[in-house]
């Protein structure tokens, strides 16, 4: 199955940075949720990685 390209939402007016790294986020794949941590690209592969019920 395939997807088209995913809708990007810019939160860069909200001065998110990553939970892991710190690096600033300007848009992320969904709308984030105060209670759960953001991370960039790159931490959120390595996340991916870590926990197998994440589906990539």
């Amino acid at each position: 199955m395939q997807r088209g390209p995913r809708k990007m939402y810019d939160v860069r007016h909200l001065g998110l940075t990553c939970a892991d790294c710190g690096a600033p986020i300007e848009e992320l794949p969904f709308i984030p949720k105060s209670d759960r941590p953001v991370y960039c690209q790159k931490c959120a592969r390595n996340h991916r990685r870590q926990n197998p019920r994440i589906l990539r």
